[in-house]
């Protein structure tokens, strides 16, 4: 899947990669920046010519109020949405209407009043899902919506079930999976509130300011894998073309 793209760039750049290391302070330094690190009782102090915050808004808020105190207040006012995944497996034969519907899936607006928000048929939208499947077909469903974190709180059998039950009164489907797996992303998705251009670049103005420091991913230009990869070559292009 995709999670091996970053995994073959880890392989292949020259460059080291730390995992399970969290970043707690940046300061700015005469050469450059401090990143301290490590637990409290033990931090370890990294200096660096330049930064790339690749993070949400939350934490970035947080490591700049030092460094960028009006684009940290600024971020912090970027709200995000949690929501929960759900991948059903099932006999090609028992959806095989929506196999050969060629669709690949739909979008469910809050006013139909469902519980999901969508679906995405993985065995249409990528052939290497389907032809991974063997004679089953995976399809999803997400949950979640902007400050409606109390639907979450269903267990992981809960939600394959109201998924299961959405999905038979839009497509009529009601097969019994044969497998199912529910992956919950807490915070996940930031929401493009009215002004959110206005409010990007403000941000962006203000960390111009802080050479050596550029920001990028989903709480900016887009959610999307195609966005989130063109926010980070922005990021990388300013660095260097500085």
């Amino acid at each position: 899947g995709i999670g091996r793209l970053p995994q073959r760039l880890a392989e292949q750049g020259a460059f080291e990669v730390r995992t399970g290391v969290t970043v707690r302070e940046l300061h700015r330094i005469a050469t450059g920046f401090e990143l301290v690190t490590g637990p409290t009782s033990s931090p370890e102090r990294i200096t660096t010519d330049e930064v790339v915050l690749a993070i949400p808004a939350a934490p970035t808020a947080r490591l700049l109020k030092d460094i960028a105190p009006t684009a940290s207040n600024t971020l912090s006012e970027i709200e995000y949405a949690s929501m929960a995944i759900v991948t059903m497996a099932f006999p090609a034969a028992a959806i095989a209407q929506l196999r050969d519907s060629g669709s690949s899936g739909f979008l469910v607006p809050p006013i139909d009043g469902r519980r999901i928000k969508a679906a995405t048929f993985s065995f249409n939208k990528w052939d290497w899902v389907r032809e991974a499947g063997d004679g089953v077909l995976l399809l999803r469903t997400s949950l979640g919506r902007h400050r409606e974190e109390a639907a979450l709180q269903l267990s992981d059998d809960e939600l394959v079930q109201v998924s299961r039950e959405d999905l038979a009164t839009a497509t009529g489907v009601e097969a019994q999976p044969i497998d199912a797996h529910v992956q919950r992303w807490g915070g996940a998705l930031p929401q493009y509130a009215v002004g959110h251009l206005d409010r990007v670049q403000r941000i962006r103005a203000t960390i111009e300011q802080v050479d050596g420091l550029v920001l990028c991913g989903a709480a900016y230009d887009g959610i999307g894998i195609p966005a989130v990869i063109s926010s980070a070559q922005k990021a990388v292009a300013q660095l260097v073309g500085a």
